[in-house]
């Protein structure tokens, strides 16, 4: 899933692994949880309503896609 945020136009899209890539207009770019945590990347902030909507439960729902695995449990949820 991809979607644009309506106030920054930072581009939010749902990767592979169940992370959601933040780019900002100026081209940093952060990889989050679904639940807003920072994984990696230069951007260390985003919306974290976009990211619960493009990487979220409703977002699995249509794509199929598992959450990242859950730190230390070594199971995807």
């Amino acid at each position: 899933m991809r979607m644009v945020h309506p106030l920054t136009s930072a581009v939010y899209e749902s990767q592979e692994d169940g992370s959601v890539r933040v780019t900002e207009t100026d081209g940093r770019q952060g990889w989050f949880t679904p639940q807003g945590e920072h994984i990696r990347g230069d951007l260390r902030s985003a919306d974290p309503h976009i990211i619960d909507w493009v990487g979220g439960p409703q977002a699995r729902k249509q794509t199929g896609r598992l959450r990242l695995e859950s730190r230390g449990s070594g199971e995807a949820s």
